[in-house]
């Protein structure tokens, strides 16, 4: 008896041991699992703030297209320009070519159209109506694409693809109007969705992509396609042409960006492998980024595509970085700062709020005067605010004002500008004015109106990850199918990227840039007989003017037309229509000497490897007449001839 019991006694104990040893594994699997996908949460997801920051220089990239685009309103948007409506709609148009800008050819309607857009980039920039803001800003942006397709490069391409892609983002959740409208917390930490694999991965095929686009020995082997690019006089800015007499400097660039290329996109989404120092290599790789952006930006004129880019790496930026950020002001007291201001005034309360979201530390306080009589006192008596530092000091009126710049970790450094006596005399008048007309900027900020955090509606949130999971598929494939020597194609997919016009293709300069030096006279020949070359004035028709022509250039989108025109002789048809248009209709010198014909030339000058230049190569590329008696007239004669 003893015997059997002591069997089942250890039976029993067997059984209780490999039962509490399955428990305790599958516990610390499950913590070790999930310690490894908040890890994975932490640093792979992005940062509410740098969301934020991302936002706002989006903003201001939006609105600088606008105001880039504007010298040439006539010339690419209205029916006067290169590409009247009716030109685009009969030859050019594709099925998903929608573009708002078609609807009317004016002049008027065009800069109705971009002051929308505009608006679009400044609520943007200042979060309001966030998501609607970014939705209104990528319609616009992929309408004025389509209006004139021409003049598009590859910037365009970054612009529209991150514009959509941020329709689902939260960017608003800091430093924003929508954040000082909401009653709610601001969120800390970082925000995981499938839309920030997506993103990541739109960042990731810029690089990478281009990277294996970029498989000539020009890249990889002999290092020399800074050499060559830098040649470009249509893209050289004054550091680059300085940067042609130092061939190390730009052999070791190319070795740097061929890697940057290779290396910087794979660090992007492997951070984890890093352990504790995944933020600092997350960092190191934006810095890098940045540093390749701004190197491109002062040695070659390629438009806002370099700017675009490093308003697009900031959405990258760790949290640990703000930390650091934060800390060091609060450890300078810039949070110890108490704001009062006229509980019984709208705006005053308005005012404060917008002051701490924008440019003061989340933890400065913001009471109503009357919750303190002594501070009241004060209120009234000098019909102000008050400002109370960490020391127990009172500020008022515009001296407040100042106290508060003080304490900003975004304007501290123009303290001393603020404080002048001249911006101390103009800023108290103007504070005085304000306070007396508190009524009407009440009746002005009445839209900002105090709203409650909306519930989580998770069955739409669900369908926002799915559309995430999606997007990230479509991006992927399309991607796939621009690299020609893997023979991919995607039908499906390829569809839905160009109806959603995220189509973009990762080559420039690839395989290898160009190797030869184009511009472009047009040889015009007006009423009474003179010839004049029309893009520089010149009257001499027989000088090279390659110089001439690369410094008259006005801006990146010229400039993609003319390279485009050297391939393209539609392009040069509608360039020939334009001229046309321009000399007889819009600048008209005198009634005697309308342009009658033209000829537009492309010439070609190869760069040779030792620095030198070949010989130059002319084309007529296309020969246009002004009046269709004149064409007739010369057509009649070459029959009879």
């Amino acid at each position: 008896m003893i015997n059997i019991s002591l069997e089942r006694l250890d039976e029993s104990l067997e059984k209780v041991i490999y039962s509490v040893t399955i428990k305790v594994w599958f516990t610390l699997t499950a913590r070790t699992l999930m310690r490894f996908l908040r890890f994975l949460k932490l640093s792979l997801g992005l940062d509410y703030r740098s969301m934020a920051l991302y936002r706002a220089l989006i903003g201001i990239i939006v609105m600088a297209d606008v105001v880039y685009r504007l010298p040439d309103l006539t010339n690419f948007y209205t029916d006067l320009g290169l590409v009247p409506r009716a030109t685009f709609l009969s030859e050019m148009a594709m099925p998903w070519s929608f573009s708002l800008h078609l609807a009317n050819g004016s002049f008027a309607f065009a800069v109705f159209m971009f002051s929308i857009h505009f608006l679009f980039g400044l609520m943007v920039f200042f979060g309001y109506k966030t998501r609607w803001a970014f939705f209104g800003a990528y319609l616009m942006t992929l309408s004025v694409h389509n209006r004139n397709w021409m003049v598009n490069n590859g910037g365009d391409d970054v612009l529209r693809a991150i514009l959509f892609l941020s329709v689902f983002l939260p960017t608003n959740r800091w430093w924003s109007l929508d954040s000082l409208k909401s009653k709610g917390e601001r969120p800390t930490g970082t925000w995981m969705s499938t839309w920030v694999f997506a993103v990541t991965l739109q960042v990731f095929v810029v690089y990478f992509v281009s990277y294996i686009l970029k498989d000539h020995p020009i890249w990889r082997k002999d290092f020399s396609a800074i050499f060559f690019a830098s040649r470009l006089d249509i893209f050289a800015t004054p550091l680059g042409l300085w940067l042609r007499h130092f061939p190390v400097i730009q052999k070791l660039t190319t070795i740097l960006t061929i890697y940057i290329e290779w290396l910087g996109p794979i660090l992007l989404i492997v951070p984890f492998l890093f352990g504790r120092f995944w933020w600092k290599v997350r960092l190191g790789t934006v810095l890098m980024f940045w540093g390749l952006h701004a190197g491109i930006a002062a040695t070659m004129y390629i438009g806002l595509f370099p700017y675009t880019c490093i308003a697009m790496w900031s959405i990258f930026i760790p949290g640990p970085v703000w930390e650091k950020f934060f800390g060091y002001f609060r450890g300078k007291g810039f949070g110890d700062l108490t704001i009062y201001f006229d509980g019984e005034c709208g705006f005053c309360k308005k005012s404060v709020h917008f002051f701490r979201e924008f440019v003061l530390l989340p933890e400065v306080k913001l009471l109503p005067g009357e919750s303190d009589p002594s501070i009241h006192r004060d209120m009234e008596k000098n019909h102000s605010w008050v400002i109370v530092n960490g020391e127990g000091k009172r500020f008022f009126a515009y001296d407040g004002f100042v106290e508060m710049i003080r304490h900003s970790p975004v304007l501290s450094w123009k303290s001393k500008i603020y404080s002048s006596r001249f911006a101390n005399a103009m800023g108290s008048r103007a504070y005085h004015w304000v306070s007396f007309h508190r009524d009407l900027f009440s009746k002005f900020s009445q839209w900002l109106i105090w709203e409650e955090p909306k519930k989580p509606f998770y069955t739409l949130i669900g369908l926002r990850e799915i559309a995430g999971a999606f997007i990230f598929l479509t991006l992927l494939n399309w991607n796939l199918t621009t690299i020609k020597k893997i023979k991919y194609s995607s039908p499906f997919f390829e569809n839905v990227t160009r109806w959603l016009h995220l189509y973009q293709e990762w080559n420039m300069f690839a395989p290898f840039p160009k190797m030869d030096n184009v511009w472009l006279e047009v040889v015009g020949e007006l009423n009474d007989g003179t010839q004049i070359e029309l893009l520089t004035g010149d009257t001499d028709i027989y000088r090279v003017k390659d110089q001439d022509f690369a410094k008259n250039v006005p801006n990146e989108h010229w400039r993609k037309f003319y390279l485009n025109t050297t391939s393209r002789s539609d392009y040069t048809r509608y360039y020939g229509g334009y001229l046309c248009r321009l000399w007889n209709t819009r600048k008209i010198r005198n009634k005697n000497s309308p342009l009658r014909k033209l000829e537009i030339v492309s010439y070609s000058q190869m760069n040779l490897p030792n620095g030198d230049k070949g010989g130059i190569e002319r084309k007529i590329s296309w020969k246009h007449w002004c009046f269709d008696e004149d064409y007739k007239r010369e057509a009649n004669s070459s029959q009879k001839n």
